[in-house]
Parts: structure tokens; sequence; C-alpha cells
């Protein structure tokens, strides 16, 4: 049986009862550091940590407040298009200033770089600056596929489609990608991201290029202009690529059509069910939803008003946002240690501890065949990894309805084998997690070939970093820390 208990870490303090839940609370102070292709900024937060009902066996965030926020920055990079450190050191330092926080108040955090930002050579050195707590800290380069799926939960969508019982699309239009979110009754069911965004083209205060991406070449191509750095572009042709940039988008979303090859980063949605409304997010965003005046020497404001009547001539409904630019990742709620269950398996050459995995979840029904379909879903999870995270230590769980037997097991083992064979070492997990006491199993049918750590009785997601503890001597189980991404509703 996996036990959940409570780990106190750093300043987290008991707080007050909360309407409906049972059981001690505690609250964190948590920062997030969010570095993305055209922006960067930070919030801290106050979460309250407690239990729903006396039925849930693992706490939540039961309320979240921001606290303060950091001044949006042009994210600073160098020369050669690394990021620069220091402007974003004296942003986190003034930031910590202003809200009369220490970074020694801080219980929890993430670090998360997007976008372009985190193809930059450097990305890595960036998060780590910023991790100097790096036990308690999240750090991150996100590829697309993260991205996309923190930009859903940030602006509130999922809640949104979740209580209303519908379908949404989230659309996070930034500056150098646009990721597409399809929500189903609250499950993101499908993610994409499109080479599309403000910041393609740049220009200076007298309208003159001085940043040209590949893709705003693309568009101005299609428009058969042939501008490059330090020309002139004119009100008029902005305008232009911005209303060609919306009818890609919407073309892309409803037909699957792409302008040109390299437009779509990651696969397309499929078809589309019956959608009941469209949020937007990202920094774009504050110009569709008309919320920012002042515009920063790119395609921002064009774009904003050309997505929104493209949206309006296609008959979507539009959906009030409750983040926009900031629909980001506020902290990481490191709140709980679970228990593995006693039927682990250990490798006797595995060093413990590790922290902060990454977790991909592959999700198995135990319908037959159990071992082919077993097989497609982790070829599948493994293979729609993005490209920024390949090479990365991670964890790999199975999300499992109740089994009846360990026969189905057997079978899903055979094909977690079968997978990994098709693997390079490099894209092979760290270890497997699982919900339901079939780790020994799993493990002592793997160790020959593979000698994988197994942890079973564990509960994770998508949006979970773990550590994973010591063995418990003469116990037979492990602690594992999780550490959830949270975000503001």
């Amino acid at each position: 049986m996996a036990i959940l208990t409570h780990e106190h870490h750093g300043h987290g303090e008991h707080g007050h009862d909360h309407e409906g839940a049972v059981g001690p609370h505690i609250h964190l102070t948590s920062v997030g550091i969010d570095i993305g292709s055209s922006t960067s900024h930070l919030m801290f937060s106050q979460l309250l940590i407690g239990y729903p009902s006396v039925l849930q066996r693992k706490p939540i965030v039961l309320e979240r407040n921001v606290i303060a926020r950091s001044p949006i920055l042009l994210t600073p990079f160098s020369g050669d298009w690394n990021i620069e450190a220091e402007p974003l050191r004296e942003l986190v330092d003034q930031t910590f200033q202003a809200a009369g926080l220490s970074r020694e108040e801080i219980d929890t955090g993430a670090v998360i770089i997007t976008g372009e930002a985190a193809r930059r050579d450097n990305a890595q050195i960036i998060a780590e600056l910023f991790s100097d707590q790096a036990g308690r800290f999240v750090c991150a380069t996100a590829g697309p596929t993260l991205e996309t799926i923190m930009a859903a939960h940030g602006s509130g969508a999922v809640l949104h489609s979740r209580d209303q019982g519908i379908a949404l699309l989230n659309i996070d239009v930034g500056g150098g990608t646009t990721k597409i979110s399809l929500i189903v009754n609250g499950k993101i069911r499908a993610t994409t991201a499109v080479n599309l965004g403000a910041r393609l083209i740049a220009h200076d205060s007298t309208n003159t290029i001085v940043r040209l991406e590949k893709a705003g070449r693309r568009f101005l191509s299609d428009l058969g202009q042939n501008l490059d750095l330090g020309q002139n572009i004119s009100h008029d042709l902005k305008g232009r690529v911005a209303n060609r940039m919306a009818r890609a988008l919407f073309d892309a979303l409803m037909t699957g059509g792409a302008p040109w090859e390299e437009f779509f980063i990651t696969a397309g949605l499929g078809e589309l069910p019956s959608i009941g409304g469209v949020l937007f997010s990202g920094g774009v965003s504050e110009y569709i939803y008309s919320r920012e005046p002042q515009a920063f020497g790119d395609l921002g404001p064009e774009l904003g008003r050309a997505i929104r009547r493209e949206a309006e001539r296609r008959s979507f409904n539009i959906l009030d946002a409750g983040e926009g630019i900031r629909a980001t990742v506020i902290g990481a709620s490191q709140y709980t240690v679970q228990l593995s269950g006693e039927t682990i398996f250990i490798p006797e050459t595995m060093t413990l501890p590790v922290r902060n995995l990454r977790v991909f979840v592959a999700e198995i029904d135990w319908q037959a065949p159990v071992a082919d379909k077993t097989a497609a879903v982790v070829a599948r999870t493994l293979g729609e990894r993005d490209p920024e995270v390949r090479g990365a230590p991670f964890v790999l769980a199975f999300s499992t309805p109740p089994f009846t037997g360990y026969g189905a097991v057997q079978e899903m083992t055979r094909g977690i084998d079968r997978a990994l064979e098709n693997l390079p070492a490099d894209d092979r997990p760290v270890a497997l997690v699982f919900v339901h006491n079939v780790g020994q199993v799993v493990g002592g049918m793997l160790s020959d070939k593979w000698n994988l750590p197994c942890i079973d009785e564990v509960s994770l997601s998508e949006l979970d970093f773990i550590d994973i503890g010591e063995v418990v001597e003469s116990e037979g189980f492990v602690p594992v820390v999780i550490k959830s991404l949270a975000f503001g509703v």
C-alpha cells in the first residue's frame, strides 16, 4: 500500500482551515521564472496545500494567490543569439527586492525556458543560474509540447473545459511560435505547434528590420517580398504579413493545411470535434483582447487584430482568458512524499537518489493484444518528445485501470521490452513507475536485458517532476518526492 505524507520544506507553514477540506494544511511560497523567445518574467505565489476531502489521499493546491509579479522583460540575446544572463539576474534580484522576499524565504519554484530560448546553446546553463536551491526547484528546458500543455493550464482553458464539459481550443501566440491545444472535458487530447509569432520580424523605432527569422522570411516571400536585415518594413506590409499569418493559423486548425513544409513544428491536431470556444494566451493575446496599447517593435498589434478578425470571420466563440502573456507556470508545489509500494524492483547497480526527473505518461488500457498496444503506446509517447528534451534523464510512468491478473502485466512487460529495443540508449527512461503493485513483476522480467528500477503504487502526471530516494533499509520501499507545476486560475 502506498503511503502519502507531508514533507515540511523551508518556510512552509500550517495554514487556516479551507472550506470543505480536511486534515493539515501548509502554506508554501513559490516562484515561477519564465524565460521565453520574446519575453521573460517571474511571479511569486502563496500556495495553500491540503486534502480536499477524506477520500482524497493525495494533497493538492487548494488556493493560489499571486503575491508579486515582475515587469515584462524582452529576453536579452547576445550577438551570437545566446541568452544574456546578467539582465535576467537583475530582473530576478529586483523582483525579489520589490516583493520584500529573500531567496531563503522561497520554499519551492520552477525555472522554465521555452520557445526559441530553449533552443539556444546556453539554455540549460541559464536554468541552473536561477536554481541555487536545486533540490527544491524544478528547472526545465521546455520544448513546444510541454510549453503548449503549460499554456493550456495557465490560461484557464483546461479548468473552463472541465467546468463547462465542452471542447475548447487554447491558442498561445508568442514571439517565435504558436502553440495550440485541443481540450475536451478538461483533458488535453491533442497539441500542436507552428512557426508563427510576432517576433519573426522585429524592427526598431524607424521600422528598420533588426530581427528576421526563417519563418518570417517565408511569410514575406508569400507576399512577394524579399526584405532583409537593415531594410525598412512599412506599416502596410506589417498588416499584410499579419493577415497572412492569421489565415495560415486557422487553415492549419480547420484543414491541417500548411503554407510550406516546415510550418508545423509538431504533428497537427487532426480532425476537430465541435468546438465550444477558443481562448488565447501568450504575448499576442494582449492585443487580441485589447489589453495592451503599447507596441514593442514587432508584429504584435497587427497580428493580434488579424487573429481576432479571422477567428470572428470563421465563427469561433472567443472566450476571455484568465491570463494572457502571464499564462505560465507560477511555481512548483513540492509538498508531499509518496512512498512506493513494497513490490518494487531496484537493480543493485542503481545509484540513488536521483532528482528532478521529468515525467512522461503512457496510458495502457489492458485490452488485447496488450503487448502490441503497449509497444505502440510507449513508442508514440517517447517518440513525441520534443527535440529540446532528448538526452535528458526522465521516468516513464504508466497510467492503467485496475488489472484482473498478472498475465496482462506480463504482456504489458513484453510490450515495454519490445519498445525499449527500438530506442537508442539516450532515449530510454531512467526508471519505470506504475500506479499498481506490479514493479517487481515488471522489473524481474526486464532485469536480464535492461536492469531498470521499477517503482509502483505512485501516481504521476505529465506536469510532474520527481526525486527517487534511497531504499528504506529493511522496509523495501523508496520515498518519491513529487514536484508538480502549479498554475494560476
